[in-house]
């Protein structure tokens, strides 16, 4: 069963962009524009990867990553404009496997989930 990502993020054309990168690496992939919206994919379906922007319309995604964990393990990568060491150690604090500055490549992105994916693996 392929892996499943959810990207979280309000620029459409960035989501669009990374999905298609994604389902070319086999995933399966459904994208969320706010956080309500993620909510409503997390119900559809938990994925294996969250992509999550730090800002959005409804609220920042820092806020939203212990909520996603309580629907069950995943791989969160914090992706965001903002670089900062700080924001970055709460990510990691609060439950992110990552946090990747934008614009990150699609070689960083697939290290990072290639990593977590080993490791549940592993893990199992």
């Amino acid at each position: 069963m392929p892996l499943h990502a959810v990207i979280v993020d309000d620029n459409l054309e960035s989501s669009e962009t990374l999905g298609i990168l994604l389902e070319l690496e086999g995933y399966t992939v459904a994208t969320a524009a706010s956080l309500r919206d993620a909510r409503l994919r997390l119900s559809e379906h938990r994925p294996d990867v969250l992509i999550l922007d730090r800002a959005l319309p409804d609220g920042q995604g820092m806020d939203f990553l212990s909520e996603a964990l309580r629907e069950g393990p995943m791989t969160i990568v914090m992706l965001t404009g903002t670089s900062n060491a700080g924001d970055a150690a709460e990510a990691i604090r609060r439950g992110a496997t990552a946090y990747l500055v934008k614009p990150a490549t699609i070689d960083q992105l697939k290290e990072v989930l290639d990593r977590a994916i080993r490791g549940t693996r592993q893990a199992a």
